[in-house]
């Protein structure tokens, strides 16, 4: 077998992780082109999502043992972003709900304090 050929299968392989390509309409794929905001996830994101939901959906920092396991599972996942990224430790990561709502939030925090000619890059 071809290294194409490989590769081939492999992405046909991973392609099976994420329930919503298997849509049709019409009897064709559908193509999802909605860019960031509606990004496809695996059925592990989903599962993972699911069981959060189940166990321990509640607010942060409470009292609740709800709230307890939810901090610590946020604190295990920014550990694992920290290790992930290289960066120095889980304290200089952030969750948020979207990229749209983190850009706007930033430009809101940092656009008073730019000067003409500043830039700031985001990849």
């Amino acid at each position: 077998m071809t290294n194409t050929n490989q590769h081939f299968r492999e992405i046909i392989k991973r392609r099976t992780d994420f329930p919503s390509l298997g849509r049709t309409h019409n009897g064709y794929p559908l193509a999802y082109l909605d860019g960031p905001g509606g990004t496809q996830v695996p059925q592990q994101v989903i599962d993972a999502i699911v069981k959060y939901y189940k166990t321990c959906n509640a607010n942060h920092n409470g009292r609740f043992i709800t709230s307890q396991m939810s901090d610590a599972l946020i604190e295990k996942s920014r550990e694992a972003m920290a290790f992930l990224l290289n960066a120095e430790g889980a304290g200089n990561i952030s969750f948020g709900a979207n990229m749209t709502t983190l850009t706007f939030s930033l430009s809101k925090a940092i656009g008073n304090i730019l000067k003409p000619g500043e830039e700031v890059i985001i990849t």
